[in-house]
């Protein structure tokens, strides 16, 4: 009886262990194909800024990147002529580029050829 309840107490701590070290990886976000914004010396907040004061419109999207090795925060400002895809340096914060959204454009460009 003894030898019974050790051997399911035993394989209960192995499955809350391994549970345990899952939740723990998630949280932390330690997926191998992100990055890791705690890398970053830059907030999310002060790229959006950087990158609003730019483009001179307002943040609809943001994300953090891994571009060969090096983290940027990827921005999109709209304003009411057009989408801007702004990149951010997540370590010094300078704005390494500012290009209108090509996606948006295609589309806009499809649009106005079917108002006819």
């Amino acid at each position: 009886m003894k030898r019974k309840l050790l051997s399911m107490i035993a394989g209960s701590a192995l499955v809350l262990g391994g549970m345990g070290a899952a939740m723990a990886a998630t949280q932390q976000g330690q997926n191998e194909d992100e990055p890791n914004i705690g890398q970053a010396k830059v907030t999310l907040t002060q790229a959006i800024a950087a990158a609003e004061q730019k483009a001179g419109g307002r943040a609809a999207r943001a994300e953090l990147d891994d571009e060969n090795g090096r983290l940027v925060f990827g921005v999109e400002v709209v304003n009411d002529q057009q989408a801007t895809d702004v990149k951010v340096d997540a370590m010094s914060g300078q704005v390494l580029s500012a290009q209108a959204d090509q996606a948006d454009a295609e589309h806009e460009g499809k649009d106005e050829a079917h108002d006819d």
